[in-house]
């Protein structure tokens, strides 16, 4: 599952089934740049792959969210 553009970062999501339940990597990549991704395992036991994804759309958006990265808003049109 990839999510584009929050907040000027690209979120990729990739669940992996562990011991009988779901966990995800996430890769957290700011857009248009060729610096390394931020790269974690959301440990989240769901039961589903959907389930754990979700739980990891959510985890990275809030890791953007607090990562203290702000993004300039787009510039006006003339």
């Amino acid at each position: 599952m990839i999510v584009d553009y929050y907040r000027g970062f690209r979120i990729e999501v990739t669940a992996q089934h562990v011991d009988g339940a779901w966990d995800a990597e996430v890769r957290v990549r700011r857009t248009l740049s060729d610096g390394k991704p931020h790269v974690d395992r959301v440990m989240c036991h769901k039961s589903t792959a959907k389930a754990a994804e979700d739980r990891a759309v959510r985890y990275a958006r809030r890791w953007v969210d607090r990562s203290g990265v702000r993004t300039r808003p787009p510039p006006e049109p003339p």
